[in-house]
């Protein structure tokens, strides 16, 4: 009985290893580089990483999978079709390219956000919706929309930890405001202890004086939550999306490449953390 039970024991562990890191990629701004974090990480963590990875796209803007290739506005299943619970998230995921699974989103999303504000348990729509896959994948990265509505909400409640962009201008910094209180939402009205797995700066130009003011004013408010890699402002971020591809695949040896190879490290750090905070 006592050798059954430890048999018991080790099997639930690795059950519990096995589950998916889940990361949510938010800013309450526009323009910060979200989703390009979002599909340049999850194409990295596959392809440097071997990991396997689910990235779900919670903006009806669509843009994490179209920049993977994916033809948003000719898809027959997606996101909108998990929260009306007309399918399952299995039957939305996506194959891309890049190795990366994908549920897709397009504007058809928006137009859910009213009913779906309305039904009872609204914020754990999408939590409740990946319990089914998340042993399935070593990630699940979501691109949240630009705003603390009911879809990035969802997302929030749905993920372990938040990885925040913020572009280096003065608009930007005004922002983390708004972002600290959209989390002291999340763990303190819904009770949900979401981490922040890092501040990631991005639009970074080195040649320009409030880039460098930015970035020193957000270490001196995260301290070392802020990641010391940052992503630098280069047109080849810009071109990637129009080929289908990551950065990674459009140009490995740039300077946003390098980059994102560095962060990849840095999630790759949290997440071995946070398993072992977990067991």
């Amino acid at each position: 009985m006592i050798l059954l039970s430890r048999f018991f024991i080790i099997d639930l562990f690795i059950v519990r290893l096995s589950m998916a890191c889940k990361i949510a990629i938010f800013n309450m701004k526009g323009g910060v580089g979200k989703s390009t974090t979002a599909y340049n990480l999850a194409a990295g963590l596959v392809q440097s990483h071997n990991q396997r990875v689910l990235l779900i796209d919670t903006d009806p803007q669509g843009h994490s999978g179209a920049a993977l290739g994916l033809p948003i506005w000719e898809i027959q299943a997606q996101l909108k079709d998990v929260f009306q619970g007309q399918i399952s998230i299995h039957q939305a995921i996506t194959s891309t390219s890049s190795g990366v699974d994908v549920v897709p989103s397009n504007i058809q999303l928006a137009e859910e956000e009213i009913p779906i504000s309305g039904r009872p348990g609204r914020e754990r729509l999408l939590q409740k919706a990946i319990k089914s896959v998340t042993d399935q994948y070593d990630f699940i990265l979501i691109d949240c929309p630009p705003n603390i509505g009911v879809f990035s909400v969802n997302a929030l409640m749905a993920c372990d930890g938040v990885l925040i962009p913020v572009d280096m201008s003065y608009l930007g910094l005004m922002s983390i405001q708004g972002i600290e209180r959209a989390l002291k939402l999340i763990r303190e009205e819904l009770e949900h202890p979401i981490q922040i797995v890092g501040v990631l700066a991005t639009r970074f130009d080195k040649r320009n004086k409030l880039s460098k003011e930015a970035f020193e004013s957000l270490h001196e408010h995260f301290g070392d939550q802020l990641l010391q890699t940052v992503i630098p402002e280069t047109v080849r971020l810009r071109e990637a999306p129009s080929f289908g591809q990551s950065i990674f695949e459009y140009d490995p040896k740039g300077n946003g490449s390098r980059a994102y190879k560095v962060i990849l490290d840095e999630v790759m750090v949290w997440q071995s953390r946070n398993q072992n905070v977990q067991h």
